[in-house]
């Protein structure tokens, strides 16, 4: 069967009613991503989308398994769609995503949530739609994959992926597990994907991947990535994430400070301060190393803007560890960091080591983590009052705005401006969290 006969067959399937969709998605950028996808191929179909399962034809949920209270509010909210299934017995309920890869997880769904009806994992996802032809046909579809385009939600923003998968195996992390090694993705693709993006309005380009920096497709790395998406014209600025710090370079670090279109912001995960704790984690490489990149990113690119992730409470940490951890963030200087309680995942290296740490302390640990960054943040924060600086906004009501820089500060201005419009602000004043802004009007 041909791709048009097969999206032929499909479509008459849903073509007969005006079947809509409830999408929900959980997790990272990449799960983001991969919606995207899903509401291309069924808006291909003809569906609609709708804002409420209890209005949905197809309820999808696309699935995050990195950390267990994530898979705990999956659960949760599937289990309320028990009585929806009740009420009208023909709708038609998905899962998709990282949590679904998991086989003691497909084994709960079959025993105790039985109402669902399609599984599709995220290393499966370009499956999906023989999936889920054999699910309403009964009919296989052998060696058939579908292109499934995009459906952007946003108009002035658009997610990239550049690789799925990762070899990194950082032994806390389940993502290897369930999104498969690592893949780059074709950089003609890359290039076109960029440009169709541009052209339909897109202000924000967010290149994704699990670990970018290890980008490399015939002898094009992600330096060389880089420097030809800045090559296209357009009004528009790129982002990335996530970076992992032992593939961070200098080399990289050049071209972004050369690179027209480069956000200046820089999100690189340093997860720990302590070097016995980084081995661990199997991360390969120390605090001193990172914090040399750090320095080389600073010295090169101007008001650059740094954010990090951080875990707390890893498996026979110290508190002499931690701390060496909040010397780390005062040291540096991040503008915010994304802070975690350490999450056992089963099957990882970590799963196994004792863990020694009481929730109280790490609960302790964590709130002082975030009161020294609160600190760091405010000041960071207040060195922008005065300036003139261009934000997106990201979204507004009838009193505020709120819209991002370049960087991707966040920046509160009062008024309605429109979603996706690029303005000139005046910062006023500043919290530990947001800039507050007022419109110039040229």
């Amino acid at each position: 069967m041909t791709k048009a006969s097969f999206h032929e067959k499909i479509i008459k399937i849903f073509k007969k009613e005006n079947y809509s969709a409830f999408v929900k998605t959980f997790g990272c950028q990449q799960n983001e991503a991969d919606s995207e996808r899903i509401r291309g191929f069924l808006h291909s179909l003809g569906f609609g989308f709708v804002s409420s399962p209890l209005l949905a034809d197809l309820i999808l949920f696309n699935t995050c398994a990195v950390r267990h209270t994530a898979e705990n509010k999956i659960l949760g909210q599937l289990g309320e769609l028990k009585n929806i299934k009740k009420i009208n017995p023909k709708v038609l309920i998905v899962l998709c995503g990282c949590m679904v890869e998991q086989e003691d997880i497909k084994s709960l769904i079959k025993e105790k949530y039985n109402f669902v009806d399609l599984i599709c994992g995220a290393k499966s996802l370009d499956y999906f739609p023989r999936l889920l032809y054999k699910f309403l046909t009964g009919k296989e579809v052998d060696n058939y994959i579908c292109d499934m385009p995009v459906f952007h939600e946003s108009k002035f923003k658009s997610w990239i992926p550049i690789m799925t998968g990762c070899n990194n195996f950082c032994s806390y992390c389940i993502v290897p597990y369930v999104r498969g090694r690592e893949k780059s993705l074709s950089y003609e693709k890359i290039l076109f994907d960029c440009k169709e993006s541009i052209k339909n309005g897109s202000k924000i380009l967010t290149l994704l991947g699990q670990n970018v920096n290890s980008y490399k497709f015939e002898g094009v790395n992600f330096s060389r990535l880089l420097e030809e998406i800045d090559k296209i014209d357009g009004d528009f600025t790129i982002r990335f994430m996530t970076s992992h710090p032992k593939d961070f370079n200098f080399e990289l670090v050049d071209v972004l400070s050369n690179c027209k279109h480069f956000s200046g912001h820089l999100h690189l995960p340093v997860q720990s301060g302590n070097n016995r704790i980084l081995g661990l984690m199997n991360r390969k490489y120390t605090r001193e190393e990172y914090i040399e990149k750090i320095n080389y990113a600073k010295s090169k690119i101007k008001n650059l803007v740094i954010t990090s992730d951080i875990i707390v409470g890893f498996p026979g940490e110290t508190k002499e560890e931690f701390e060496d951890t909040v010397s780390l963030v005062k040291e540096v200087g991040f503008s915010s960091i994304f802070t975690f309680i350490y999450s056992p995942r089963r099957g990882t290296l970590a799963y196994n080591m004792l863990d020694s740490i009481s929730h109280d302390e790490k609960v302790n640990r964590i709130n002082h983590l975030i009161k020294v960054q609160d600190k760091i943040s405010e000041e960071f924060l207040s060195r922008f009052v005065g300036k003139d600086l261009y934000v997106v906004v990201y979204d507004d009501d009838k009193n505020f705005s709120i819209a991002r820089t370049n960087s991707n500060l966040m920046v509160k201005i009062k008024g309605s401006i429109g979603t996706g419009k690029k303005v000139r602000v005046k910062i006023i004043s500043s919290t530990r969290s947001f800039l507050i802004g007022e419109r110039i009007i040229n």
